[in-house]
Protein backbone atom coordinates (compact mmCIF):
# COMPACT_ATOMS: atom_id res chain seq x y z
CA UNK A 1 0.00 0.00 0.00
CA UNK A 2 2.88 2.41 0.79
CA UNK A 3 4.44 2.16 -2.68
CA UNK A 4 1.09 2.48 -4.41
CA UNK A 5 0.27 5.68 -2.47
CA UNK A 6 3.63 7.16 -3.52
CA UNK A 7 2.96 6.23 -7.15
CA UNK A 8 -0.56 7.64 -6.91
CA UNK A 9 0.82 10.94 -5.50
CA UNK A 10 3.46 11.10 -8.22
CA UNK A 11 0.77 10.69 -10.85
CA UNK A 12 -2.08 12.53 -9.12
CA UNK A 13 -0.38 15.91 -8.65
CA UNK A 14 0.69 16.30 -12.32
CA UNK A 15 -2.76 15.13 -13.44
CA UNK A 16 -4.40 17.72 -11.17
CA UNK A 17 -2.19 20.43 -12.64
CA UNK A 18 -3.25 19.36 -16.12
CA UNK A 19 -6.90 19.28 -15.12
CA UNK A 20 -6.61 22.73 -13.59
CA UNK A 21 -5.47 24.01 -16.97
CA UNK A 22 -8.02 25.03 -19.57
CA UNK A 23 -7.91 25.96 -23.20
CA UNK A 24 -8.00 29.69 -23.77
CA UNK A 25 -9.49 31.45 -26.72
CA UNK A 26 -7.61 34.66 -26.00
CA UNK A 27 -6.34 36.00 -29.25
CA UNK A 28 -2.82 36.88 -30.21
CA UNK A 29 -2.72 38.24 -33.72
CA UNK A 30 -6.15 36.72 -34.28
CA UNK A 31 -4.97 33.21 -33.41
CA UNK A 32 -5.86 31.22 -30.27
CA UNK A 33 -2.89 31.37 -27.93
CA UNK A 34 -3.22 27.84 -26.56
CA UNK A 35 -3.32 26.97 -22.89
CA UNK A 36 -3.85 29.25 -19.92
CA UNK A 37 -3.00 28.13 -16.44
CA UNK A 38 -6.04 28.43 -14.17
CA UNK A 39 -4.33 27.43 -10.94
CA UNK A 40 -1.41 25.43 -9.66
CA UNK A 41 -0.57 23.36 -6.64
CA UNK A 42 2.32 25.03 -4.81
CA UNK A 43 2.59 22.51 -1.96
CA UNK A 44 0.79 19.70 -0.22
CA UNK A 45 0.21 19.08 3.47
CA UNK A 46 -0.92 15.58 4.38
CA UNK A 47 -1.75 15.04 0.71
CA UNK A 48 -4.08 18.09 0.70
CA UNK A 49 -3.13 20.47 -2.10
CA UNK A 50 -2.30 24.10 -1.35
CA UNK A 51 -3.39 26.12 -4.37
CA UNK A 52 -1.64 29.21 -5.61
CA UNK A 53 -4.97 31.06 -5.71
CA UNK A 54 -5.48 30.49 -1.97
CA UNK A 55 -2.21 32.27 -1.26
CA UNK A 56 -2.78 35.04 -3.81
CA UNK A 57 -6.27 35.68 -2.43
CA UNK A 58 -5.02 35.89 1.16
CA UNK A 59 -2.29 38.32 0.08
CA UNK A 60 -4.74 40.46 -1.91
CA UNK A 61 -7.27 40.54 0.93
CA UNK A 62 -4.56 41.38 3.46
CA UNK A 63 -4.98 38.13 5.38
CA UNK A 64 -1.43 37.00 4.70
CA UNK A 65 1.23 39.52 5.49
CA UNK A 66 4.78 39.02 6.47
CA UNK A 67 6.01 42.37 7.69
CA UNK A 68 9.10 41.06 9.44
CA UNK A 69 10.02 38.56 6.71
CA UNK A 70 9.39 40.86 3.76
CA UNK A 71 6.78 40.35 1.08
CA UNK A 72 8.83 38.03 -1.12
CA UNK A 73 6.48 35.33 -2.50
CA UNK A 74 8.59 32.49 -1.07
CA UNK A 75 8.43 34.03 2.41
CA UNK A 76 4.66 34.50 2.13
CA UNK A 77 4.27 30.89 0.98
CA UNK A 78 6.41 29.82 3.92
CA UNK A 79 4.25 31.86 6.32
CA UNK A 80 1.09 30.31 4.85
CA UNK A 81 2.44 26.77 5.09
CA UNK A 82 3.60 27.37 8.65
CA UNK A 83 0.10 28.56 9.52
CA UNK A 84 -1.42 25.43 7.97
CA UNK A 85 0.96 23.17 9.92
CA UNK A 86 0.19 25.01 13.15
CA UNK A 87 -3.54 24.64 12.52
CA UNK A 88 -3.03 20.91 12.01
CA UNK A 89 -1.33 20.78 15.41
CA UNK A 90 -4.18 22.80 16.97
CA UNK A 91 -6.62 20.25 15.56
CA UNK A 92 -4.63 17.40 17.06
CA UNK A 93 -4.40 19.09 20.45
CA UNK A 94 -8.06 20.06 20.31
CA UNK A 95 -8.10 22.22 23.43
CA UNK A 96 -7.35 25.66 22.00
CA UNK A 97 -10.37 27.77 21.03
CA UNK A 98 -11.24 31.37 20.20
CA UNK A 99 -14.32 33.15 21.44
CA UNK A 100 -16.81 34.69 19.02
CA UNK A 101 -15.85 38.05 20.53
CA UNK A 102 -12.20 37.57 19.62
CA UNK A 103 -13.09 36.70 16.04
CA UNK A 104 -15.56 39.56 15.66
CA UNK A 105 -13.09 42.03 17.19
CA UNK A 106 -10.40 40.87 14.77
CA UNK A 107 -12.84 41.12 11.85
CA UNK A 108 -13.91 44.66 12.81
CA UNK A 109 -10.23 45.61 13.09
CA UNK A 110 -9.54 43.98 9.74
CA UNK A 111 -12.33 45.97 8.05
CA UNK A 112 -10.76 49.24 9.24
CA UNK A 113 -8.04 48.82 6.62
CA UNK A 114 -10.67 49.53 3.97
CA UNK A 115 -11.69 53.18 3.79
CA UNK A 116 -14.33 52.18 1.26
CA UNK A 117 -16.17 48.92 1.91
CA UNK A 118 -17.15 48.80 -1.76
CA UNK A 119 -13.48 48.09 -2.53
CA UNK A 120 -13.63 45.21 -0.06
CA UNK A 121 -16.84 43.83 -1.57
CA UNK A 122 -15.37 44.12 -5.07
CA UNK A 123 -12.39 42.04 -3.95
CA UNK A 124 -14.73 39.44 -2.44
CA UNK A 125 -16.62 39.22 -5.74
CA UNK A 126 -13.37 39.00 -7.70
CA UNK A 127 -12.18 36.04 -5.60
CA UNK A 128 -15.62 34.42 -5.43
CA UNK A 129 -15.80 34.42 -1.63
CA UNK A 130 -18.14 35.95 0.91
CA UNK A 131 -17.62 37.67 4.26
CA UNK A 132 -18.04 34.39 6.12
CA UNK A 133 -15.12 32.88 4.20
CA UNK A 134 -12.96 35.88 5.11
CA UNK A 135 -14.06 35.61 8.76
CA UNK A 136 -13.20 31.91 8.69
CA UNK A 137 -9.75 32.54 7.20
CA UNK A 138 -9.14 35.39 9.65
CA UNK A 139 -10.21 33.12 12.52
CA UNK A 140 -7.75 30.44 11.39
CA UNK A 141 -4.92 32.99 11.08
CA UNK A 142 -5.70 34.41 14.54
CA UNK A 143 -6.01 30.93 16.02
CA UNK A 144 -2.61 29.91 14.63
CA UNK A 145 -1.03 33.12 15.86
CA UNK A 146 -2.45 32.95 19.38
CA UNK A 147 -1.76 29.22 19.68
CA UNK A 148 1.86 29.75 18.66
CA UNK A 149 2.18 32.59 21.10
CA UNK A 150 0.73 30.50 23.91
CA UNK A 151 3.19 27.69 23.15
CA UNK A 152 6.25 29.93 23.28
CA UNK A 153 5.20 32.44 25.93
CA UNK A 154 7.54 30.71 28.35
CA UNK A 155 10.44 31.90 26.20
CA UNK A 156 9.04 35.36 25.48
CA UNK A 157 8.86 38.13 28.03
CA UNK A 158 5.75 39.71 26.47
CA UNK A 159 2.37 38.15 27.21
CA UNK A 160 -0.85 38.99 25.33
CA UNK A 161 -2.10 40.79 28.44
CA UNK A 162 1.05 42.96 28.36
CA UNK A 163 0.36 43.89 24.74
CA UNK A 164 -3.28 44.73 25.50
CA UNK A 165 -2.24 46.84 28.49
CA UNK A 166 0.41 48.77 26.51
CA UNK A 167 -2.09 49.37 23.70
CA UNK A 168 -4.70 50.74 26.10
CA UNK A 169 -2.16 52.93 27.89
CA UNK A 170 -1.31 54.61 24.58
CA UNK A 171 -4.80 54.47 23.09
CA UNK A 172 -4.63 58.01 21.70
CA UNK A 173 -1.44 57.11 19.79
CA UNK A 174 -3.24 54.40 17.87
CA UNK A 175 -6.29 56.43 16.86
CA UNK A 176 -8.57 54.18 14.84
CA UNK A 177 -5.98 51.42 14.55
CA UNK A 178 -7.40 48.33 16.23
CA UNK A 179 -5.52 46.23 18.74
CA UNK A 180 -5.38 43.45 16.14
CA UNK A 181 -3.68 45.76 13.62
CA UNK A 182 -1.27 47.21 16.19
CA UNK A 183 -0.49 43.86 17.85
CA UNK A 184 2.88 43.13 16.21
CA UNK A 185 4.11 46.71 16.54
CA UNK A 186 3.24 46.88 20.25
CA UNK A 187 4.77 43.46 20.85
CA UNK A 188 7.99 44.43 19.04
CA UNK A 189 8.25 47.64 21.04
CA UNK A 190 7.75 45.78 24.31
CA UNK A 191 10.39 43.23 23.38
CA UNK A 192 12.86 46.01 22.64
CA UNK A 193 12.22 47.83 25.91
Amino acid sequence: MGNSSIIIRQILIPVLVILLTSASASARDGEPSGWTRVDSIVATIDEAPILETDILMEIDLGLLESTYLGDHPDKLLEAYLNRMLILREVEEVGAFRLTDGQVEGAYRGYLLRYEDLDVYRTKLDMWGVDEEEVRSRLRRALLASLYTESRIQFFINVLPSDIEKAYEEERERWGETSLYEAWETVRSELLQS
